[in-house]
């Protein structure tokens, strides 16, 4: 679907939407004044409230034409967050309609809010539907034009690219996993990322054995589609000399739980076990996309976790990248692993300043948060606060989460340096950050976020539909851009 900014339609439009502050509605304005009144004749309940929109086929001196009000709230509070919400459930109305193409004017507004709308607009418009075979049909209007100019142009610009960067983390955590497994993901990325001059170089289970990824090669090499380690080197025009930043992402394409089995139900959806790497990769692409001034690093942590006679099991001590030794309590506490070998690996290489991984790494962080957050774990209060300005800005929820040694204590073993999951289920969000902080060098700023509870969404949202969220592509494009 097409977004633009012009004067006015190019021809009479299948839905032309204007935008009305709360409480304004009768102070409306628009080139169809007797049609908007007669549409609130028709809807006296209509207040103008964030996101609420009418719309009828009224008659005109020209015959029937479809009009809408749409309110904005008490734009005095706005922040553009809140103009993404209202452009989403704009979106997500359109669909239900369903209309060819809009027109919206919103008579006030400043471009940057308006290029705000229209980026929760591109963010909603948003459909996985390659595998079906029935019902196919699409819903998306053709084109979404806004009343402006040149400057709304440009003020849109950087939010279509890091849109763009939140659908293709949904695709890739939307896709089935006999579709996408390490090797056709670690080559869907390298054919996405390096005509946008991101260096891409894949380790596959050959080097890593050979390296020494003891923790991450365990967990693969059960399934037939062997672990990959996808590492990303971004340094965008005018980046500022020193030290990069890095961005690690836990990518297991599906996770059984391995001998420690899920149970069916626990089984459901453990495709989407990925989309802390789709993060990442979203992330890199909005960033190379936009040509950001930036010198950004990146490790895509690819794995299978299933079962065969290779499987790893409860009681096995494995060596990691690091020299540490792991005693495996659990072998559905795997994403740690894979994470584990590749922090070492981006900190030995690239000596970054500071460091995010994401995972969707523990049940327990959805038991504290619910399904509207995801914890963040960091040793450093300058990075917690700027990933919490990034969350407040993109609209990814983040809450910050207990770290201290009563957890790091509960991952001690007594016949390793460290078992991976703690011996009591409570604090497991903790103890699982806690066994992360021990790959963390002395000097890197880090931060671990658990996004097991904002992966997926059970039901249609303002800003995406049911499947994947897309969750940390913004946030952490956000961050890099923001405070690198």
């Amino acid at each position: 679907m097409k977004i633009s900014f012009q004067g006015k339609p190019q021809r009479d439009t299948d839905l032309h939407v204007i935008t009305v502050a709360k409480g304004q509605q009768g102070k409306a304005k628009g080139p169809h004044m007797p049609l908007i009144k007669a549409l609130l004749e028709c809807n006296p309940d209509f207040k103008g409230e964030a996101g609420e929109l009418i719309t009828a086929v009224v008659q005109g001196a020209k015959g029937g034409v479809r009009v809408g009000l749409l309110g904005i709230g008490d734009t005095a509070k706005h922040k553009a967050l809140d103009y993404e919400i209202i452009g989403g459930k704009l979106m997500a109305a359109v669909i239900a309609l369903p209309v060819a193409d809009v027109f919206v004017e919103a008579p006030g507004l400043k471009p940057a809010d308006i290029a705000a709308m229209a980026s929760g607009v591109r963010l909603r418009c948003y459909e996985f539907k390659q595998y079906k075979t029935k019902n196919k049909e699409d819903v998306l209007p053709d084109t979404f034009v806004f009343a402006g100019g040149a400057a709304h142009a440009k003020a849109f610009a950087t939010y279509e690219k890091l849109a763009a960067g939140v659908h293709w983390a949904r695709d890739l955590s939307n896709e089935p996993p006999n579709v996408l497994y390490p090797e056709s993901y670690a080559r869907r990325v390298t054919a996405k990322l390096k005509p946008l001059g991101v260096k891409v170089s894949v380790l596959d289970d050959k080097a890593l054995t050979k390296m020494g990824f003891g923790a991450m090669m365990a967990v693969g090499k059960a399934s037939e589609h062997l672990p990959r380690l996808v590492l990303l080197e971004y340094k965008g025009p005018k980046a500022k000399a020193g030290k990069p930043v890095a961005l690690v992402g836990k990518g297991i394409t599906f996770d059984t739980g391995g001998y420690s089995l899920k149970s069916g139900d626990g089984m459901v959806d453990m495709k989407y076990d990925m989309a802390g790497s789709a993060a990442v990769a979203g992330a890199m692409y909005a960033l190379a996309a936009s040509k950001a001034p930036v010198h950004v690093v990146a490790a895509l942590a690819l794995a299978e976790n299933m079962i065969s006679d290779e499987g790893y099991r409860p009681d096995d001590i494995l060596t990691s990248l690091s020299g540490q030794t792991i005693q495996v309590t659990n072998t559905d506490a795997e994403g740690r692993l894979v994470l584990c070998d590749a922090m070492w690996h981006v900190q030995q290489t690239y000596k970054p300043r500071a460091m995010v991984d994401i995972a969707t790494l523990t049940g327990a962080a959805m038991v504290a948060l619910g399904e509207e957050y995801a914890g963040v774990f960091t040793n450093d209060e300058a990075l917690l606060g700027q990933l919490r300005a990034a969350s407040l800005k993109t609209g990814d929820k983040i809450w910050h989460m207990p770290l201290d040694k009563s957890f790091d204590k509960a991952m001690d073993s007594h016949v390793a340096d460290m078992r991976n999951a703690a011996a009591t289920r409570f604090g497991g969000s903790s103890t699982g950050a806690a066994f992360l902080q021990r790959f963390v060098q002395k000097g890197v700023a880090w931060a671990h976020i658990d996004m097991a509870p904002v992966m997926v969404n059970k039901s249609d949202t303002a800003l995406g539909p049911r499947g994947a969220t897309g969750f940390g592509a913004r946030l952490l494009a956000d961050w890099v851009m923001s405070h690198v």
